[in-house]
C-alpha cells in the first residue's frame, strides 16, 4: 500500500500491481469550487482523475468529495491528475 501525498498541479503516477481501490482525500481547497446539495458535501470544480493502462485512459473521475473511494478496474497500471489551482489531494492504494 502506497500513498502518494500532497498531489497538486497535473501528473501521472504508476499504481502497485494488486491494488484494488483507491482512496483519494482532499487536504487543500483551492479557490473557485463550488458545492452542491449531497450529504456528505459534494463538490465541483477541485480536479479530476484518470484511471490509465499502458497509456490509454478511462473515462474521467471528477473528485467530488472530501474523502472519496475509487476501484480499480481489472486493467490499470497508473493513474492521471488535473486538479484546479491551489488544490491537492492525497491518494492512497488499497487492497479491499
Amino acid at each position: 500500500m502506497a500513498v502518494y501525498p500532497n498531489l497538486a498541479g497535473g501528473g501521472n503516477q504508476a499504481l502497485t500491481p494488486g491494488t484494488t481501490h483507491l482512496f483519494v482525500e482532499v487536504t487543500l481547497f483551492g479557490p473557485g469550487y463550488s458545492t452542491g446539495r449531497a450529504v456528505p458535501t459534494n463538490y465541483y470544480h477541485l480536479g479530476l482523475l484518470r484511471i490509465q493502462f499502458h497509456g490509454a485512459s478511462y473515462p474521467v473521475i471528477p473528485i467530488d468529495a472530501t474523502d472519496m473511494i475509487v476501484p480499480l478496474p481489472q486493467a490499470f497500471d497508473g493513474f492521471a491528475w488535473s486538479l484546479t489551482p491551489e488544490t491537492a489531494i492525497t491518494v492512497t492504494e488499497y487492497v479491499f
